[in-house]
C-alpha cells in the first residue's frame, strides 16, 4: 500500500484546505536593484522580477555550436593576470580596468571578498585551480573558493556583462544574491564551477547559483549547484543554451529554463530539490520560450520542502509542491527523451497552462499571449516508480501551494477509486482557452514508448483543473474527481508521433 498522506488526514482537515483554495498567482515583488559599476542601476530580470528590462542581445548570427562570432580575441593582445589568496583588494582594483582579452588566473586556496567581482569587458576568462567538492567552503591545494559570506547585502558573487566570457574551475561560496550572474552577454561558457551556500533550507540564501539572463549562446557544463533559495542552475530570457552534465541538489528548483528559445538540456542530475527540472514562461516578458530539448537527465528524489521566500522569490517557484520531478508551464515545442524519473513524491511530470499561475490573459500580452502550452513530446523515457504517493510531502498549504493542495484532496477520493498514486504525466486541461471539453488532447501532448513500472494501470491524468477546482472548493470531492480523466499509456490520443518539424538543437553540439 503506498504512503498516501491523505489516508492520515481527516475529512474536516481536507475540507478546510479546500475552503482556502485559490488557484490565482501570488504577486511578484520586485527587488530594489543594487548599483552596478559601469552599467548603472538595472532591473533584475530573473523570475523574481516578473517584467523584462529589454530584449536579449541580438547578434543576428546563427549558432553553430561554438563561438557566436561577433567578438574574437584572435590577433589581439592577450594578457594573463595572476592572483593568490591575500591579493583580493588588488584583484578588485584591477578587474575594474581590465583590458579586453584578459585571463584572470586565480591560484588554489581561499579568496574572501567584501563586494562582487564586477566584469564589464569583452574577452575575459576567469580560471581557478578546481571547483573542489560539495561542502568545501575553503580552498585546498587543488581548488579555488571565492567566499562572499561577509560581502555587502544584495551583492552578487561574479557579476558580468560582456562578450566571449568564460569562467571555469572554481567555487563561489555564500553569495548574498546570485553566485554567478551573467547578463546581456554573448558567447558565455561556465565549466566546472560549483556554487553553494553553507546553510540548507534557508530562504535567506542567495536565489540563483549559475544565472545567465538576457544572453545568447550560453554553455553550462560539468558544474554543481547546491542550496539556492530559487534555482541552482538557471537560464532565462536567452537564445541558444546548452546545459550539460551538471549536478543540482538541495535547491528549490534544480535546473530552470525560463522564457528561453532553443535550449539543449542533457546528461544532468537533479536530485533532492523541491522540484528537479522545470521549463516555463512567465507573464510580462517579451521572450516567448520555445524549442527546448531535454535528453538523458536523471530526475530523482526531489522531495525537499519548499523553502523559497514568498516575498523574495518568484511566485512560480514558491508555489511548487515538494516532490515535483518536472513541470512544463506556458511552454511549447518541448521534447523529453531518455530521461529517468523516480521517487518524486508529488508527481513525475506536469504540463500546465500559464493561466494556472496567472489567470489574467492580458498580463501575458508582452510575449504574444504566451500562457499556452502546446506540442510536448515525452517519449523513450524511464519511469522507475515510487512517485506520486505523498503530494507536497503531506505538508499541504492551499494558500502557498494551491495546486498541490487540490491534487492531494482529489486523490483522497481517487484512492477509493483505485488510483493509488498520481499518474506519471499530469496535464491541467486548461489550454487552449475555450476548447471543447470533449477533446481529449487538443494541445498535442505525446506520451509514447516510455518504460513504466510493472502493474501501471493509468499513466496520464487530465485534471480538468477549472471544473475540478470549482467542485473541490465547495467541498464536493466526488464531483471534483468526476471531472478528472485518466488514460493508459497506449492506445489513446496521447499515443502520438510528436510534433513537426522535430527539434534539432543539440545534434551539432560537441
Amino acid at each position: 500500500m503506498p504512503r498516501l498522506q491523505w489516508t492520515r488526514a481527516s475529512s474536516a482537515a481536507l475540507l478546510a484546505l479546500l475552503g482556502a483554495l485559490s488557484l490565482t498567482a501570488c504577486s511578484d515583488e520586485e527587488e530594489v536593484p543594487s548599483p552596478k559599476p559601469d552599467a548603472g542601476t538595472q532591473t533584475d530580470a530573473g523570475t523574481d522580477a516578473g517584467t523584462d528590462a529589454g530584449p536579449p542581445v541580438d547578434t543576428g548570427i546563427a549558432w553553430d555550436g561554438g563561438a557566436a562570432g561577433d567578438f574574437s580575441c584572435e590577433g589581439k593582445t592577450q594578457t594573463t593576470l595572476t592572483f593568490t589568496p591575500g591579493q583580493e583588494e588588488l584583484l578588485q582594483d584591477q578587474v575594474n580596468t581590465l583590458a579586453e582579452c584578459t585571463t584572470v588566473q586565480l591560484a588554489a586556496g581561499t579568496f574572501t571578498f567584501e563586494n562582487a567581482i564586477t566584469i564589464r569587458q569583452n574577452g575575459i576568462t576567469i580560471v581557478g585551480a578546481g571547483k573542489g567538492v560539495k561542502g568545501e567552503g575553503t580552498g585546498t591545494a587543488n581548488s579555488t573558493v571565492l567566499v562572499f559570506t561577509t560581502a555587502a547585502a544584495n551583492s552578487n558573487g561574479l557579476d558580468v556583462v560582456g562578450k566571449r566570457f568564460e569562467v571555469r574551475d572554481l567555487a563561489v561560496w555564500n553569495a548574498k544574491k546570485d553566485a554567478v550572474r551573467i547578463e546581456s552577454s554573448t558567447d558565455v561558457i561556465m565549466r566546472r564551477v560549483r556554487t553553494e551556500w553553507a546553510k540548507v533550507n534557508d530562504e535567506n540564501n542567495g536565489k540563483y547559483g549559475l544565472y545567465p539572463v538576457k544572453s545568447k549562446f550560453v554553455v553550462i557544463e560539468d558544474c554543481e549547484a547546491y542550496n539556492a533559495a530559487d534555482a541552482g542552475i538557471y537560464v532565462g530570457q536567452t537564445e541558444y543554451a546548452v546545459v550539460r552534465n551538471n549536478v543540482a541538489k538541495q535547491n528549490v528548483a534544480g535546473i530552470e529554463i525560463e522564457n528561453t528559445k532553443y535550449a539543449y538540456v542533457t546528461g544532468n542530475l537533479a536530485e533532492d530539490n523541491t522540484t528537479g527540472l522545470v521549463v516555463f514562461d512567465l507573464p510580462g516578458n517579451p521572450i516567448k520560450g520555445t524549442d527546448i530539448r531535454v535528453l538523458d537527465n536523471v530526475i530523482i528524489n526531489n522531495n525537499r520542502n519548499n523553502f523559497a521566500s514568498v516575498a523574495a522569490s518568484s511566485s512560480t517557484v514558491s508555489q511548487v509542491p515538494a516532490g515535483t520531478g518536472t513541470f512544463i508551464l506556458a511552454s511549447r515545442r518541448v521534447e523529453l527523451k531518455g530521461n529517468t524519473w523516480e521517487n518524486n513524491n508529488s508527481l513525475d511530470v506536469a504540463v500546465l497552462s500559464g493561466l494556472s499561475i496567472e489567470p489574467d490573459p492580458t498580463l501575458w500580452a508582452a510575449g504574444g499571449l504566451n500562457f499556452d502550452s502546446a506540442d510536448i513530446n515525452i517519449h523513450g523515457n524511464t519511469f522507475k516508480g515510487g512517485s506520486g504517493d505523498q503530494v507536497d510531502n503531506g505538508s499541504l498549504s492551499a494558500q502557498r501551494r494551491p495546486l498541490g493542495a487540490l491534487l492531494a484532496a482529489l486523490y483522497a477520493y481517487g484512492e477509493t477509486q483505485g488510483e493509488l498514486r498520481v499518474e506519471h504525466l499530469l496535464w491541467d486541461g486548461l489550454d487552449p482557452v475555450g476548447h471543447d471539453p470533449k477533446e481529449i488532447n487538443p494541445i498535442n501532448i505525446c506520451f509514447t514508448d516510455n518504460v513504466l513500472p510493472a502493474g501501471t494501470r493509468n499513466a496520464i491524468v487530465n485534471m480538468n483543473l477549472a471544473a475540478a477546482a470549482e467542485f473541490a472548493t465547495g467541498g464536493n470531492l466526488v464531483g471534483a474527481w468526476g471531472q478528472t480523466r485518466h488514460y493508459a499509456a497506449k492506445g489513446t490520443e496521447f499515443d502520438c508521433a510528436g510534433f513537426s518539424p522535430a527539434l534539432t538543437i543539440g545534434d551539432f553540439v560537441k
